[in-house]
């Protein structure tokens, strides 16, 4: 195997190809999204970045499409913003009428109903369009809804989702439609007006870190006889602890070090030499996780006094679904939630944002 077939099965910042499905790996939500989205279930995976959210999205639309289930997959970021709320709101249905191959004149159909509002215009294109000409199951993807959250006019497109799961109530076609959404957010910020009903509907999908188990394939690609390479991928997620990001970033840099064998010193140094020191500073992942916890964060002292917490690991931080702070770290992905406490993820965030960062990025010091 060449080295640069080796690097070809990390995928570092971006999502698994389904032509690469070999080394798409495998978790316990991927049949749990498959699971809620074969229910008609609405579901949401809303986590930190660069955790495999995307290529989960991608694999289980796969899966459903062989299936016979019709799957839309709406990238929000490519929308963009720097466009008139209209504007937005149609290019979020032209993807729809695309990939399903509606027919109908869509900006004719839009400006028909212009007397209306966007939510109540959008909950009527899937009732009188969508459901009308595709007569399967139906389950509409909305991946990067991030991006939404600096527009002030996007509320109506999660009201108009929370109808139609409502209207199931009363009209048995809507069982057909379903929706998973997905990205960097909390459901309390999907919908910010005070006057509206949160956003409040759908089932979680945790995506956790790959266990060893699941992580053994990447041993493949680190050109080592089988043992070695095991032993090799060990010590590895004894730092990233099964961060998929971290973990095949790592990976890609042992396959450029060209070495033919590797001892747990060896694996240390090049950690070192990758994520700390001026390298924390240039990694992707380590600088979303700082701009979470200082520029991002809704409380900069409560969110890095309660990391300090978690940090320094004196006494159990208890886990607080409706903790405004303790879901942001949970957002960041410095810490997760194990039964119910919160930890850090992993040794490579915890010497990276150490006591004596904390120290410094604190406001009152």
């Amino acid at each position: 195997m060449s080295r640069e077939i080796d690097r070809k099965i990390y995928t570092v910042g971006g999502t698994v190809s389904p032509r690469r499905e070999g080394y798409y790996l495998s978790r316990p939500a991927d049949d749990h999204l498959l699971r809620l989205c074969r229910e008609g279930t609405f579901a949401y995976v809303l986590t930190a970045r660069q955790l495999g959210k995307s290529s989960l999205m991608v694999h289980t639309a796969q899966r459903l499409r062989q299936e016979g289930v019709c799957s839309v997959i709406i990238d929000l970021s490519k929308i963009g913003a720097q466009v008139t709320p209209e504007q937005w709101y149609i290019g979020l249905l032209v993807e729809i009428e695309e990939q399903l191959a509606l027919d109908v004149d869509l900006v004719k159909w839009w400006r028909d109903h212009a007397q209306i509002g966007f939510a109540q215009r959008l909950t009527k294109f899937f009732q009188e369009v969508l459901l009308k000409e595709v007569s399967a199951p139906i389950v509409i993807f909305v991946d990067e809804i991030d991006a939404t959250l600096s527009l002030d006019f996007t509320d109506d497109l999660y009201v108009a989702i929370r109808d139609l799961y409502h209207a199931r109530a009363t009209s048995s076609e809507f069982k057909r439609l379903s929706f998973a959404v997905i990205g960097v957010a909390t459901p309390g910020e999907l919908i910010r007006d005070p006057q509206r009903t949160p956003f409040n509907i759908g089932q979680r999908v945790d995506l956790g870190d790959f266990t060893y188990e699941e992580a053994v394939p990447l041993a493949k690609g680190l050109n080592l006889p089988p043992g070695e390479a095991e032993q090799t991928l060990r010590w590895a997620m004894k730092w990233t602890n099964g961060h998929p990001y971290l973990t095949q970033r790592l990976c890609i840099e042992m396959v450029d070090a060209r070495r033919s064998y590797w001892t747990e010193d060896d694996v240390d140094r090049i950690v070192a030499a990758t994520f700390f020191g001026v390298m924390s500073e240039q990694d992707s992942n380590l600088q979303f996780v700082r701009d979470m916890l200082t520029k991002r964060a809704p409380d900069v002292d409560g969110v890095l006094t309660t990391y300090r917490e978690i940090l320094a690991g004196a006494c159990p931080v208890l886990d607080e679904e409706q903790s405004i702070v303790k879901s942001h770290l949970k957002l960041s992905g410095v810490v997760r939630c194990e039964g119910s406490e919160l930890r850090t993820r992993n040794q490579i965030y915890e010497m990276v944002f150490d006591e004596e960062w904390v120290k410094d990025n604190l406001p009152s010091s």
